[in-house]
């Protein structure tokens, strides 16, 4: 009577699943613990970066709230609109003191303390920071 015997093939498949699985998990874990023990792959530009920078402080454009790791004094958001660069053309330089964003320059730009540095809003779009304040542009006022 071997004909009749239960092979059961469907909890050997469900098994053999749990185990794969089970280990792509652990594996998935440990890369997730220790990233330095695996080899990655990263651009110096901004190809690839997600992180997009919506406001660092409550009004970025008067307050200097974005720093740099060693810096007590900050820089300020220089413009009202992000301004357009080519992605594969933005230098990353490092990253803020929160570890948040990516701090980025045009790779035509020399590396200089007093040129402005980019955070990326969105793809091919980045927000400048300068040294000097805001200032919005002068409208004067019509009298009717």
């Amino acid at each position: 009577m071997a004909a009749n015997e239960i092979r059961d093939t469907p909890g050997r498949l469900l098994l053999g699943w749990a185990l794969l699985l089970t280990s792509l998990v652990i594996l998935a874990w440990r890369i997730h613990l220790h990233p330095a023990d695996y080899e990655w792959t990263e651009y110096p530009t901004a190809l690839g970066d997600t992180k997009y920078y919506a406001a660092l402080g409550k009004e970025d454009r008067y307050e200097p709230n974005l720093r740099f790791l060693g810096q007590d004094k900050g820089v300020y958001r220089r413009a009202t609109d992000p301004v357009e660069f080519d992605d594969a053309t933005m230098f990353k330089l490092a990253l803020d003191a929160s570890g948040r964003h990516y701090v980025y320059q045009p790779a035509a730009t020399n590396v200089d303390a007093k040129a402005p540095v980019y955070l990326k809003s969105g793809e091919n779009r980045y927000i400048e920071f300068g040294a000097r304040k805001f200032y919005p542009p002068y409208e004067p006022k019509i009298a009717p």
